[in-house]
């Protein structure tokens, strides 16, 4: 084992190796079959699988996109969604387990998924399993853009989910052999960021599904600039916050539904100081890598350092555009309900 923390500041586990070898798959995005889901399902994960033999060299961490295996634009209600979210855990994610168990690795992948706890809601899940075949962490999405999305995030069910699970895991740092990781699909978010670097994190994962821009707060209203705008906000984030980023999108995806081309490709691997380590040279399915020297980071690195007091008063006195726990009350059943839903719980 290496790396053992040399400054006091935060926990972790030791490391499996001084040095921490990073592979992204940007791999493309193949739309659910309404009439054969479990079989497009097995289709997806084959291909994952497919990709992954690709890379014969050493790999600790390996990080697919937003939706490698059940999709994007295949359902459109909350049924449909339903139908499609995958059991957490349940068969997709056992089979995911045994590819990360093959391969000796750690495996992270984003989904539509459901938990038993949770009857009625579908997520957007983080997950990452182990070498041991186990899911060793699970991160819901703490918020979706006003309008853009009806998956039940922490943000909708907030005081539900702190009962349940504690403050800690509204923001938790998967603490790993292979790292401090957490998982950040939220954009331009620099308060998370901060919370999770204050909280441990070393290293950083942005997973997302391609778009020209994003829907902002008034769900009628494109803002964006196309994925360098995403990466920006990411590097900032890195350099920032001094921990390292990998930022993960999906391929070119002719069989992605509404997903094609627009915004598609920019993996890339950052160090803490925003500078690109390694990216992807085009939107085709493609291996990005980066060994990041992890055992060396820790020996100097440090939480962050802000003067939290600064802002105590301010965030006690502000008011959210949109209040927490709106699901408790009612739940879009669709996309167009999503943005009649926010519009009706807009404070300002």
């Amino acid at each position: 084992m290496f790396g053992e923390k040399a400054k006091a500041g935060y926990g972790v586990t030791p490391l499996r190796s001084e040095k921490i070898s990073v592979l992204i798959v940007q791999s493309r995005i193949k739309t659910v079959d309404m009439a054969d889901i479990k079989g497009s399902f097995k289709h997806n994960l084959d291909h994952m699988t497919s990709l992954l033999g690709r890379a014969r060299a050493k790999k600790d961490l390996v990080v697919f996109h937003e939706f490698p295996i059940n999709g994007f634009a295949g359902a459109s209600t909350r049924e449909d969604q339903l139908k499609t979210a995958l059991e957490v855990p349940g068969p997709e994610t056992e089979y995911v387990g045994n590819l990360a168990k093959a391969n000796n690795c750690y495996i992270h992948f984003g989904c539509y998924g459901k938990l038993a706890d949770w009857p009625g809601h579908f997520m957007n899940l983080g997950i990452i399993v182990g070498p041991s075949g186990q899911i060793v962490h699970t991160k819901w999405k703490l918020r979706n853009m006003a309008g853009l999305g009806f998956s039940t995030t922490i943000f909708d069910v907030l005081d539900k989910y702190v009962d349940k699970y504690g403050w800690d895991a509204v923001f938790p740092v998967a603490r790993l052999e292979i790292g401090n990781i957490a998982i950040m699909p939220e954009v331009f978010e620099p308060e998370i960021a901060r919370v999770f670097a204050s909280k441990g994190a070393e290293i950083i994962i942005r997973y997302m599904t391609a778009g020209a821009g994003y829907w902002s707060t008034n769900p009628v209203t494109l803002r964006g600039g196309g994925i360098d705008t995403f990466r920006v906000d990411f590097q900032a984030t890195c350099m920032q916050n001094s921990i390292y980023g990998v930022f993960v999108n999906n391929a070119i995806s002719p069989e992605g539904g509404n997903i094609t081309d627009a915004g598609a490709g920019g993996a890339s691997i950052y160090d803490y100081d925003g500078k690109i380590m390694c990216e992807a040279t085009s939107n085709q399915e493609t291996l990005v890598w980066a060994t990041i020297p992890l055992a060396e980071f820790r020996k100097e690195h440090e939480l962050p350092k802000w003067p939290k007091e600064l802002f105590t008063d301010f965030y006690a006195n502000y008011v959210s555009k949109f209040p927490p726990n709106s699901f408790e009350k009612s739940m879009p059943m669709s996309f167009a309900e999503s943005m009649e839903h926010y519009r009706k719980i807009a404070r300002w």
